[in-house]
C-alpha cells in the first residue's frame, strides 16, 4: 500500500508544491509544507477511503498543512515574500510559455495581493482561480458547502480588484 501511495505522491508532488506555494507565499516554506503533506499522506494512507479522488484528498492534506504553517507563523510578514523568486520556482517546474509569462511585474504584484488576502478567501481563490479546481471540488477539499466557497471566491475577487485598481492607478488612499 505504501509503495503504491509513494508512486502516487510522486505523480502529484509538483501540484502539491504549487498549491502550498500559492497559499504560504514562500518557496522554502512551500517545500516544507509539501514535504509535511507527503509524510502525513503516507502515514494516513489507510484513512483514504475513496469517497473523493486521490488528488482531492492529497490537496486537502496539503491545504491543511499550509494552514497549519500559516497559523504557526502568523507573526511573519507575508507581504515581504519575494514573488519573483516564487515565479522562478514555478517556471522551473512548469516550462510552458503561459507560466513563463507569469514572471512579469503584474504577476508579482498580483501574487503579493493574493498573499495578503484573508486565509479562508485565499485558499478558495487559489484552488479555483489558479489551480483550476471547480467550486464543487474545492467544497469537497475544504469540507465546506459550495455556496461558502463561491462567496469566498467572490470576496477575494472583489478585494483583489479594488487593490489592483488602486495599485495600477497610483491611488494611495
Amino acid at each position: 500500500m505504501r509503495e503504491t501511495m509513494a508512486r502516487e505522491l510522486a505523480a502529484h508532488a509538483s501540484r502539491m508544491y504549487r498549491v502550498a506555494l500559492r497559499i504560504v507565499g514562500d518557496c522554502d516554506a512551500a517545500r516544507e509544507v509539501a514535504q509535511d503533506a507527503c509524510v502525513k499522506a503516507l502515514r494516513g494512507a489507510e484513512q483514504f477511503d475513496g469517497r473523493s479522488t486521490l488528488a482531492t484528498w492529497l490537496h486537502r492534506v496539503t491545504i491543511n498543512c499550509a494552514h497549519d504553517h500559516l497559523r504557526k507563523n502568523r507573526n511573519l510578514d507575508r507581504g515581504r515574500t519575494d514573488w519573483n523568486d516564487a515565479a522562478g520556482s514555478l517556471q522551473r517546474i512548469e516550462s510552458n510559455p503561459a507560466e513563463s509569462a507569469e514572471r512579469t511585474e503584474s504577476y508579482a504584484v498580483a501574487m503579493r495581493l493574493v498573499a495578503a488576502l484573508p486565509d479562508e478567501c485565499r485558499s478558495a481563490f487559489v484552488l479555483t482561480q489558479l489551480d483550476g479546481y471547480t467550486y464543487d471540488e474545492v467544497a469537497t477539499i475544504e469540507n465546506l458547502p459550495r455556496g461558502t466557497i463561491a462567496s469566498r471566491v467572490y470576496r477575494a475577487r472583489k478585494i483583489l480588484m479594488e487593490q489592483m485598481n488602486r495599485y495600477f492607478t497610483g491611488d494611495t488612499t
